[in-house]
């Protein structure tokens, strides 16, 4: 991975989060998070962490681990006894009862309800909750169900042991294991317990946003698109929500990336953005003399023309139009002009089909944006309608808020 798809990983962490689609792990180092609106999908991500895994799979393979304590139990019984004989307290249960062959005795009883055991039964609790939330969210092809399916059958498997069933009784959701339960389990001779501990500080961690525990987390679950240029897309689009959040000042709201979904990949305010979609607002325009001529070509082919649709469309939901499109183009082989040029070209072509004549084609044309992953040319005239460009530098240096101040902001007016 080179330094640029590392920034982009980083800074698109929080819709990567959201990413429930086919996909690969990209590495994170420094993952940029909101943790009010992100714990909780942090939290489901930690039920199938590496952190997790490994407790589990300990726990299953080394079940002999699990340590019992031997409790006395006071019993009182007729004529016979299970355990040492309190002789003071027999004579006295006699006397009050009128019972000549009561017989009072402590009991050794083995008892799995340890503290560190309580750490073990919170865990698994949680891997649990969590990962039950978490594959709910998934689609039928999402990358994430077969490891959340293997998660959540080895939780059952852990469940179903002997010795964790009264610990597990006592387990309650919102009441964290005492600092000496933690304590005795870390200190534990025992490696099940000291893995416990790790998944439960691995979870604290992400939950306060320890960047090593986010790293250890994130970048054992985590799923982004398998294509760079994809990637990229949506470094774009985090950064449009991020510019629109502050230039608004209205809630971003994050939708989650799931395969065969129409809904926008963010909201903020009256604005929405929309990923690989041409929206119900495009109308296909008639084709140009060169398109018709193409078409005709084709034809004899058994073929039509290409179908393609913007990278992303940003909609005003109240005025329903759109207010710009936007295209992405990943530098990789051929130079930022060439790219640019393609892009440009694209752009224009949409607009075509969210415009009605052709000053309302200008407009658009001028608010909309290309953004390349790097190089993107200087304006150097003012002649025509024409988009903004900007890289990823530029986009992590707050360029597109003058772009949405400039161009979307006085489109809602």
């Amino acid at each position: 991975m080179t330094g640029l798809d590392q920034d982009i990983a980083d800074y698109t962490t929080r819709l990567f989060l959201r990413y429930f689609r086919d996909g690969a792990h990209p590495v994170v180092a420094a993952p940029t998070l909101d943790l009010a609106r992100d714990v909780e999908l942090l939290a489901e991500h930690w039920s199938i962490s590496a952190p997790v895994r490994r407790f589990l799979d300990h726990m299953l393979k080394h079940r002999h681990e699990v340590r019992s304590l031997l409790q006395s139990v006071r019993r009182t019984d007729d004529a016979m006894a299970r355990g040492r004989i309190d002789a003071r307290a027999t004579v006295l249960a006699r006397a009050v009862t009128g019972h000549p062959s009561l017989v009072v005795a402590e009991e050794p009883l083995r008892s799995f309800n340890t503290g560190p055991n309580h750490v073990v039964a919170w865990v698994v609790h949680q891997a649990r909750l969590h990962g039950t939330k978490l594959l709910s969210l998934q689609s039928p092809v999402s990358a994430y169900r077969t490891l959340i399916e293997t998660a959540m059958a080895e939780v059952a498997a852990v469940k179903r042991l002997d010795a964790l069933r009264e610990p597990l009784k006592h387990v309650a959701s919102n009441r964290r294991p005492v600092p000496g339960a933690l304590r005795d389990a870390s200190r534990s001779r025992r490696v099940l317990y000291r893995e416990a501990v790790a998944a439960y500080r691995a979870l604290a961690g992400v939950e306060a946003g320890d960047p090593v525990a986010l790293r250890e987390v994130l970048g054992s679950t985590m799923i982004a698109p398998l294509e760079d240029w994809r990637r990229y897309e949506l470094a774009v689009a985090m950064g449009v929500g991020i510019a629109l959040a502050e230039e608004t000042g209205e809630a971003l709201q994050l939708s989650l990336l799931r395969a065969g979904t129409r809904e926008p990949i963010l909201r903020c305010g009256q604005f929405s953005l929309y990923w690989q979609q041409g929206t119900q607002l495009f109308q296909t325009p008639p084709l140009e003399p060169s398109e018709e001529r193409l078409q005709r070509a084709l034809a004899a082919y058994g073929m039509g023309l290409s179908a393609d649709r913007p990278d992303l469309v940003l909609i005003d939901e109240e005025a329903e139009q759109v207010t710009a499109v936007i295209e992405v183009k990943y530098l990789l082989g051929d130079t930022a002009s060439v790219r640019f040029r393609e892009a440009v070209e694209q752009v224009v072509r949409y607009a075509r089909g969210y415009a009605d004549d052709s000053a309302g084609i200008d407009r658009l044309i001028g608010r909309s944006l290309v953004a390349l992953s790097a190089q993107a040319p200087p304006l150097v005239g003012t002649g025509g309608n024409c988009p903004h460009a900007v890289d990823f530098a530029g986009i992590r240096t707050s360029a597109l808020n003058s772009w949405v101040q400039a161009c979307v902001l006085p489109s809602s007016h």
